[in-house]
């Protein structure tokens, strides 16, 4: 195809390296870090004994999200996660937003992590008799993590499969380090059973408002899981190892987290008679290890060592996770394209790494750590609520064009309660820390801005459908028939339909075929992917050899949502219907997210949809199935006109239950229709190209409308039968009946659906901003 233009470098990709076990590890290290030796002493002091309830609720919470990551990880398993997610489902300024704050909440929980490990690592050496002078501004507890903020970033600089190395050595350590807590923990609860018991009474000194706020603390321990979707893009068989490694690592955490508290609880009996809880609270940070000094040989330095290893493996992780965010922001246009750069000798981002090293060690110096972590707690139940609701439009809208390796039961059940959860959760945060909830409404106001002063038009332009390839022959008529094909077995069938009827208006046909771009790579990746155009292209072409009285016309366009592109050409080209292919039923007998739904919602024009069951190349006969009502005369006109444009004899068909006595009543109507055909010169006058004695008129009696047409057809011929009025408010997508008929039928049928403006009322509009099927007012160009 001399004309199309030269094929464009494919997309920047990431390498595959990382094993299911590698990225199970990744997950587990960024769960096993916050919750148990950073943050249990100040869930602890706000819940009292409950905080193993707490720990268990968050478990339950996270559990419907990580159902939606892992079905949405298995399908779109690319660098980036909730944010592409969100992109696809609600748009451009809220898939920015979830980015930002995917990226900023990451970066939070990273300088979180890096300040436990400075305070670790000072207690460390205070434990071993090491004393260091005093340094100046923020103190040694900061800098230490400063420092070690940078040596992980010189490890993710260095690539996955050395950062999924080191984490796991670091993982496997921190697990063995909690087993001997828990170990000796138990034992000594075993050694004075009656008094252990008795620390947990009263088990809710703060009330249940205690328990959420300790939700609310500790649910940052849990969205480790959300890391690994993050890698998708460098994991082998994504489709199969996403799921898993979210379940497996939940599997793993959630009961190690039970027991942590349970232990640390039980095992501790504080001087003075002090309550555990309070004790453990007072400690912050430290409590854990404050705690194993109770209970373990050399307990305190043991978990201080095991503290350092569980927030470094944190940081390895959030440090990743994070960077991976701002890379694929950056590959589409709404970050600056710096953070797409990809090092030569690493294949790492390394501007984007660079940039969220930056962001991490800022707030390691300037913020306090309980407000890091309530930040970064409210940024992640924001996160995951969007990305709750895009599941439910990502499912509902795209059906099964997407390949699903896990599929989440008791849909839409699941994200639901997950909205809800984090809603609440999120809303009794701000009680615990208004700064916290402060700092995350702040970055919001900071992306907010970015996004209308710098991605928002970048934004627009990558999703705006664009064409790669157009071929025109001829004059252009005032009017065009759009016939969208994308399966070159199928180009005959819609093809031909458009060819009857662009006969009979005196138009021009423009095939289109569409390249869907997904959200995870720039538009410019579908112009390098011209080529798969080429068997619809080549079918046209043979076509257009053989037809001399109307022109067809060939336009290739990408873009997100073909629907879009699809509405956007039909303007551009002023065409006046749509003739578009149809597979009927889709998956468990419904059709929501096929192109034929999106194109009868979204499309102001009339259009025409074609199951094909192979068009015959000399169609002898138009049958049109009508009944008295408001589709009569539709399926009546377009039945004569496909007859007058295929030079085909048309009847028109009528089924009337058997033994109504209707059939002589039905009969004289189907004769008025016949008359009426050629009453007034001054109307539409394909009717008087058809001779009056082609077109034929039939009754039958049966209780079964689909078996009766299908039975009275011919293989020959073409049947014709309209859109029920309430097709939109239907699980099928043209009413049932017609469903049944277009699926059961053995010849090729035509669905004709009209257009018809409705009211634009406040609840539809309401219902389309919720939706988010607000126009796109780009254009072509």
């Amino acid at each position: 195809m001399k004309d199309r233009p030269a094929l464009e470098p494919q997309e920047t990709t990431l390498a595959r390296s990382l094993s299911e076990f590698d990225i199970t590890m990744i997950g587990v290290g960024a769960m096993i870090g916050a919750g148990i030796f950073v943050l249990i002493g100040i869930a602890a002091g706000a819940s009292g004994p409950a905080v193993m309830l707490a720990l268990v609720l968050n478990g339950v919470v996270t559990l419907f999200t990580a159902m939606v990551y892992a079905e949405l990880g298995s399908a779109i398993p690319e660098a980036g996660g909730g944010y592409l997610w969100v992109k696809s489902a609600l748009g451009p300024s809220q898939s920015f937003l979830a980015g930002w704050m995917s990226w900023f909440s990451h970066a939070v929980a990273g300088a979180l992590y890096a300040q436990g490990f400075g305070s670790f690592m000072q207690e460390l050496l205070h434990q071993v008799g090491l004393s260091l002078p005093e340094v100046p501004v923020i103190g040694l507890d900061r800098w230490i993590g400063v420092a070690i903020v940078v040596v992980f970033l010189g490890i993710n600089l260095r690539g996955a499969s050395e950062t999924g190395l080191a984490g796991n050595i670091i993982t496997l350590a921190k697990v063995s380090v909690i087993g001997l807590f828990i170990a000796f923990g138990i034992a000594a609860i075993a050694g004075s059973p009656a008094e252990s018991f008795d620390r947990f009474d009263p088990m809710f000194p703060e009330g249940f408002g205690g328990v959420l706020v300790a939700m609310g603390i500790t649910f940052i321990a849990f969205e480790g899981y959300e890391i690994i979707v993050q890698a998708g893009e460098e994991v082998k068989e994504p489709s199969k190892t996403i799921p898993k490694a979210i379940f497996k690592s939940l599997i793993i955490v959630i009961p190690i987290y039970g027991l942590v508290a349970f232990t640390a609880i039980g095992a501790v009996a504080p001087e003075g008679g002090q309550p555990t809880w309070q004790f453990l609270g007072e400690a912050k940070e430290l409590g854990l290890a404050e705690a194993a000094a109770r209970f373990m040989p050399a307990g305190t330095i043991i978990i201080l060592v095991g503290g350092l290893l569980s927030t470094i493996s944190a940081l390895n992780a959030t440090t990743y996770s994070s960077t991976r965010v701002s890379f694929a922001m950056g590959r589409d246009g709404t970050l600056p394209s710096a953070f797409e750069k990809v090092h030569d000798r690493f294949k790492t981002p390394y501007v984007a790494l660079a940039a969220t090293g930056v962001l991490i060690i800022a707030m390691v110096i300037s913020v306090p750590i309980e407000d890091v972590a309530a930040a970064a707690d409210v940024m992640f139940l924001l996160l995951f609520l969007q990305v709750n609701y895009a599941v439910i439009k990502i499912r509902g809208e795209m059906g099964d064009r997407i390949d699903y390796g896990y599929r989440m039961p008791w849909f839409p059940a699941i994200p639901i309660i997950g909205i809800a959860s984090n809603t609440g959760l999120a809303i009794y945060l701000f009680f615990y820390s208004p700064l916290g909830w402060a700092a995350a409404a702040g970055w919001i106001v900071v992306g907010l801005l970015v996004f209308y002063a710098y991605a928002r038009g970048r934004a627009e332009e990558d999703a705006a459908p664009q064409i790669t390839f157009e071929r025109k022959r001829g004059t252009r008529a005032e009017e065009t028939i759009l016939a969208p094909v994308a399966n070159p077995d199928h180009v005959e069938a819609v093809v031909g339909v458009a060819i009857a009827l662009a006969r009979q208006r005196d138009a021009e046909v423009v095939v289109l075929n569409v390249i869907q771009v997904p959200p995870q790579v720039p538009m410019s990746a579908g112009r390098a992917r011209t080529s798969e155009a080429e068997p619809v292209i080549e079918v046209v072409e043979e076509i257009s050899e053989r037809v001399e009285d109307v022109t067809l016309n060939t336009v290739v366009g990408i873009g997100r949502r073909i629907s879009s592109v699809i509405s956007e050409v039909a303007e551009r080209e002023n065409s006046h219907t749509i003739v578009i292919g149809w597979h009927g039923h889709a998956h468990e007998g419904r059709v929501r997210g096929s192109v034929a739904q999106e194109v009868l919602l979204g499309a102001e024009r009339d259009v025409l949809l074609v199951r094909d069951r192979g068009l015959p190349s000399r169609v002898d006969r138009v049958t049109a199935a009508v009944s008295p009502g408001i589709r009569g005369p539709d399926t009546t006109r377009t039945g004569v006109r496909l007859a007058a444009g295929f030079d085909a004899d048309l009847r028109l068909l009528n089924v009337v239950a058997a033994g109504s006595g209707h059939a002589e009543e039905m009969e004289a109507w189907l004769e008025d229709v016949r008359d009426d055909l050629f009453a007034d010169e001054d109307e539409d006058q394909t009717g008087q190209r058809l001779r009056r004695h082609r077109i034929s008129t039939e009754v039958i009696e049966s209780d079964d409308f689909v078996r009766a047409v299908r039975d009275a057809t011919d293989e020959p011929e073409l049947l014709v039968v309209g859109a029920a009025r309430d097709w939109y408010r239907r699980d099928n997508l043209v009413g049932k009946v017609v469903d049944d008929l277009t699926n059961r039928a053995d010849n090729t049928v035509v669905v004709a659906r009209p257009y018809e403006p409705r009211p634009v009322t406040w609840w539809r509009q309401l219902l389309a901003l919720l939706r988010g099927r607000r126009r796109d007012r780009s254009r072509l160009s």
